[in-house]
């Protein structure tokens, strides 16, 4: 066994490296080859199946593309219910029209379920975490409990508690929360 075929595979048994380039760093600290004859060893090495050269699987995105990105669909959709709840709470009347239903719709979607979506997700950002059913109880769980424990400090508050202080604070909710979860997200990506 060469000299430098030994180093290689030692570096790759006790320094494990992420990636090739750091693996031809780490045989050029320790042996004097050039570049071509370290890269034409590990592809030797790799022919014989005792190198595993992959290519990276993940490239980490800066947070505007990642907040851009197709897996962040949600975020979008929380911000324009969360909006479109607001809207229609403030301007569609109560009386009996088929518009007073699409109000009470988002109403409840604003209560029921966003502030704990946004929880959930803050908490367990990885997808694989939670599967479907559990993510949508926990949900639906933590709304309640949000949305309880904020009407509770509001009606201890000298705000009181109105629709015009628990719609704010519930809409201001909802949306923080879905930052620090879409930040969340970001740093596991």
């Amino acid at each position: 066994m060469t000299l430098l075929k030994s180093v290689i595979l030692d570096i790759l048994e006790t320094e494990q490296p992420e990636n090739v380039e750091q693996l031809v760093n780490l045989v050029q600290n320790q042996v004097d080859a050039n570049l071509d004859e370290i890269k034409a060893e590990i592809k030797k090495l790799h022919k014989k199946g005792l190198v595993s050269l992959e290519e990276p699987t993940h490239i980490k995105l800066n947070f505007l593309q990642f907040l851009s990105g197709k897996d962040n669909y949600w975020f979008w959709i929380i911000v324009a219910v969360s909006i479109l709840s607001f809207v229609s709470i403030i301007y569609i009347p109560e009386n009996q029209s088929p518009l007073s239903y699409i109000r009470y719709l988002l109403a409840f979607v604003l209560v029921a379920f966003l502030p704990g979506y946004c929880l959930t997700k803050t908490l367990f950002p990885k997808q694989t975490t939670l599967d479907q059913i559990e993510r949508i109880t926990f949900s639906i769980g933590l709304s309640f409990a949000l949305t309880t424990l904020m009407g509770l400090f509001l009606s201890f508050s000298s705000l009181g508690l109105t629709l015009s202080t628990t719609l704010p604070a519930l809409t201001s909710i909802v949306v923080v929360l879905a930052l620090l979860a879409l930040m969340r997200s970001y740093k596991v990506q």
